[in-house]
């Protein structure tokens, strides 16, 4: 009869509204902190419908936020082919590439994208970095200062800017750009760490550490705000200074397990193992489920002379997904049982 769907209209539309609602559900569990169940749901709904807008764009944002740079930049390529018209998703793409590495197609997405938006300073922005990442510091220059003249009031492009133009050797000129860029955000850390840096290549050194410090009481889990005291500091052969420094970020953001082995190590070189201990055992009873938290720990105890522990732990390691773990439990094993054997260590931590 005419006017009535036939079953393939109908198959279609039944298919529509379940990729439809595979995307809901993954918006759902985004907003659930689920991401990595939400990209499954938005992988289902572009097998159910590939040309659906959105899930691809969905899960670039996700694996940007987990450093998966590639993955991300595959994503929004594929929503690039879907919704070409959309600028979030053109700008962001060029973003992914740089940060996935790819420098010369970064570069290549961005000056079209500048091209075809000649009015977005975020796009001229991205593009000054993928210019500086290519060696290119006179066609960066000139992408920032148009981002700065396209949007004069945001703090972020005057400290680009100025970072960009101390890499150039123009330190007055980048001290206003910082000027201006904290007097827009007050709160924002990143300009006194590169104020900092600029200060430091000056060999201002408390100037320097005056500025770091301003960073760190802006954010707190910087790293680049512990990181340039401890390098001041430690210049200054300021140790004692530097290990505080290092307590401080160890108890600020106690999931990073990189400063955490990095303090470790600090000490370890200084012979404070008793020291290192300390903060690698604090590292496993506030990441217990962390593979790399037993690995720091089974380093600090071998560190130590603790190797019966220490294999325990770096098992441990291993067991929780660790890949650095088992290279070092081969060594033990070949080193063979060394100093007088501690399990004390193992079950202090």
């Amino acid at each position: 009869m005419r006017g009535r769907p036939s079953p393939r209209d109908t198959a279609l539309a039944n298919v529509g509204r379940r990729a439809r609602e595979a995307y809901a559900a993954g918006l759902a569990l985004e907003r659930n902190h689920a991401p990595a169940a939400a990209i499954a749901s938005y992988r289902n709904a572009l097998q159910l419908d590939p040309k659906l807008r959105g899930p691809s764009l969905r899960m670039g944002k996700l694996f940007m936020t987990v450093g998966q740079f590639q993955e991300a930049a595959k994503c929004l390529a594929a929503e690039a082919e879907i919704d070409s018209g959309n600028r979030e998703i053109g700008r962001a793409l060029g973003v992914a590439l740089l940060k996935a590495g790819d420098r010369v197609h970064a570069v290549r997405v961005l000056e079209a994208f500048t091209r075809r938006w000649p009015n977005d300073g975020g796009g001229w922005q991205a593009l000054g970095f993928a210019y500086i990442a290519a060696r290119r510091p006179r066609d960066a220059e000139v992408a920032v200062r148009r981002a700065v003249a396209l949007g004069p009031d945001l703090s972020s492009e005057h400290r680009d800017l100025g970072a960009l133009l101390a890499s150039r050797g123009q330190d007055r000129a980048a001290r206003e750009e910082y000027r201006k860029a904290m007097a827009l955000d007050p709160h924002e850390a990143t300009v006194w760490v590169n104020l900092g840096n600029l200060e430091r290549r000056a060999g201002h050194g408390e100037q320097a550490l005056r500025c770091y410090r301003e960073a760190e009481s802006r954010d707190s889990t910087l790293a680049l705000a512990y990181q340039g005291q401890i390098a001041v500091l430690r210049e200054a052969h300021r140790d004692a200074d530097a290990g505080a420094v290092y307590r401080r970020w160890v108890d600020a953001v106690p999931a990073d397990l990189d400063a955490r082995l990095e303090a470790v190590r600090f000490f370890d070189g200084l012979e404070r193992r008793d020291v290192a201990l300390e903060i690698a055992r604090d590292g496993v009873r506030r990441n217990q489920g962390a593979g790399d938290a037993h690995l720091i720990l089974g380093m600090a105890l071998e560190s130590a002379g603790h190797r019966s522990a220490a294999l325990a732990e770096l098992r441990r390691a291993a067991s929780l997904g660790s890949e650095r773990a088992r290279p070092l439990i081969d060594s033990l094993r070949v080193a063979g049982p060394g100093a007088a054997p501690d399990d004390s260590g193992a079950r202090r931590a």
